[in-house]
Parts: C-alpha cells; sequence; structure tokens
C-alpha cells in the first residue's frame, strides 16, 4: 500500500526501452515528464526520471497489473516512445562515486498503465482534415475530424 505522505502520479513518455532484469522480477526504464517553466517567458521543459517496477514476488506476479505489463513489455507495445500513467513513490538512491557522495531521485511504481504510442503525425488526407466550429462568443476553433 502506498504511504500517502509519499505519492506521485504521472503521465509521462517512455525514453529508454524497457529492461526487464533480475531473472524477470524487475522492470527498470526511463521517463520525460512534461512541466511548464515557472519563469515569466519560460518554455516547456523536461524533467527525467528512472522508473523501477516489480513485476514478481517470488515466483509469482506481484499484481494482475504487473502480468499485464510484463506481456506488454514481453510484446514489444511498452517500449521507447510509449505514454504510461504510474502511481508510484519516490526513493533516493545514494551511493559513492570516486570519493564523493552522489544521489538520484528514482520512482518506485506501484501501478503502471499504458496509455499508448506516442502521438505522430501522418500526412494521410484523414489524419490531418480539420473541421471549422464556431462557438457561442463568435470565435472559431479548428477541430480534428479523427484522432
Amino acid at each position: 500500500m502506498i504511504d500517502p505522505r509519499n505519492n506521485v502520479i504521472l503521465t509521462a513518455g517512455i525514453v529508454s526501452d524497457p529492461e526487464v532484469i533480475a531473472n524477470g522480477n524487475i522492470a527498470k526504464f526511463r521517463i520525460a515528464v512534461d512541466f511548464a517553466g515557472s519563469e515569466k517567458g519560460a518554455g516547456v521543459t523536461s524533467g527525467y526520471f528512472d522508473v523501477t517496477y516489480y513485476l514478481k514476488d517470488g515466483t509469482d506476479f506481484a499484481t494482475k497489473n504487473a502480468s499485464f505489463v510484463s506481456k506488454q513489455i514481453s510484446e514489444g507495445k511498452m517500449k521507447k516512445g510509449s505514454q504510461v500513467q504510474l502511481v508510484g513513490r519516490l526513493v533516493q538512491e545514494r551511493w559513492q562515486q570516486e570519493g564523493s557522495a552522489r544521489s538520484k531521485i528514482v520512482i518506485v511504481a506501484e501501478a503502471l498503465t499504458y496509455v499508448g504510442s506516442s502521438f505522430q503525425k501522418s500526412d494521410t488526407p484523414a489524419a490531418s482534415s480539420t473541421n471549422t466550429q464556431t462557438n457561442q462568443s463568435g470565435s472559431t476553433y479548428s477541430v480534428p475530424d479523427e484522432f
């Protein structure tokens, strides 16, 4: 169960193919989360985080979600460029490197949902056609015919 004092919920893009390690018990990958800058005129920037997801507890899958995630990874659906939503907790890993203390924040995912592939532009007429509509205030806006 997740401690409500250390809880993170994110929708992010996978930036490295998931690596299944420890005899298929653990999946590790890296995500990118976009966020708007807090300073005036700042653009959108990204934060990168390592994610650890425990697939199995002993010989059985840890949860039904873990079984689903394992299948998505093995079938190549959950890969670099995919979008995921996750619920997890933050953990600070610490180590010594060349005499200096190092650390990084890692997300330990408790639940992971495959959202789909990243949006890709298409030159097909169906994907690029839009429908222009006018709202009650008289402003016009474009609505794509297909998503």
